[in-house]
């Protein structure tokens, strides 16, 4: 049989990995390099010999269909918008030129601020009406600007830590409702899913260590977004197989922060803080 070329770790792998490692003090044993089937997707050990043995999957609530539009997404508002001064939520669909719209959609939120608006959509409910004809003629143009763009609606978030950052979200993204009761559910469907079986069962494997389960979410889910900004603990736990020792879950819209969940419940960690505190 022909060697697999081995294949080095995707990079919300190994934002995960970086994540476990400053939290628990391990290192990388070993990890999925495509060459074999089945193995997980990280082995770790602990740095000074003592400490937890672990295996570590990682996953994402992203649908496949979708992946590659949060792909493109990820890179092209992996970094503040020069000009902008608020932090905006931009509801993009699949059909939305990113490299095209980039340049244009900057310019329409620069509008909006010197404006002092906080809302344009093309839904009526999230969009801000502008005053005086002169500036309804403008609003009208950028609603146009908005629609040619492939793009539904803007909303800025205003915030004394605010940087200039477009955080994208999907056309049948669910209402934030900034609450911990979102969690837990979001969580126990996914290990209902053919993939989150899929990541026990590969965990399952390996009985002489712990299981732990990293979870992006995806970024329609922006209650879990606002929930963990605000610093919200959810009340209930997941109910996931014995095997499964802890969850993570992380947000890229959340830098710093993120959740775990084992037998003691839901904690909140500050990674950033851990990490520069070693």
């Amino acid at each position: 049989m022909k060697q697999r070329k081995p294949v080095p770790p995707a990079q919300d792998e190994l934002r995960a990995e970086a994540v476990v490692n400053t939290v628990l003090g391990t290192r990388r044993f070993r990890h999925d390099d495509q060459s074999e089937d089945g193995m997980v997707d990280f082995l770790l050990e602990p740095v000074d010999g003592v400490g937890p043995l672990v295996a570590l999957e990682v996953s994402s609530m992203t649908e496949g269909p979708l992946q590659g539009l949060w792909e493109a997404l990820n890179r092209q508002y992996d970094q503040p918008v020069p000009g902008l001064e608020g932090d905006w939520i931009v509801q993009f669909t699949p059909e939305t030129n990113l490299k095209r719209a980039a340049g244009p959609l900057a310019s329409l939120l620069r509008r909006q601020e010197e404006a002092n608006l906080d809302r344009i959509g093309l839904n009526g409910w999230d969009d801000t009406a502008s005053p005086g004809p002169v500036a309804a003629q403008q609003h009208v143009a950028d609603l146009q600007e908005l629609a040619k763009l492939k793009v539904v609606s803007a909303q800025r978030v205003r915030s004394d830590k605010a940087t200039g950052r477009v955080f994208p979200t999907q056309l049948n993204f669910e209402v934030a409702r900034s609450t911990r009761d979102t969690i837990s559910p979001r969580i126990d469907t996914f290990l209902e899913s053919k993939t989150g079986e899929n990541k026990v069962k590969k965990l399952a494997r390996h009985p002489d260590r712990e299981g732990h389960l990293f979870i992006w979410a995806d970024h329609a889910h922006l209650d879990i977004m606002m929930s963990l900004t605000k610093g919200f603990l959810p009340t209930d736990s997941p109910n996931p197989p014995a095997t499964l020792h802890t969850i993570w879950l992380g947000t890229f819209t959340v830098d710093g922060l993120v959740y775990r969940w084992n037998e003691s419940g839901w904690s909140i960690l500050d990674v950033a803080r851990r990490a520069t505190s070693r």
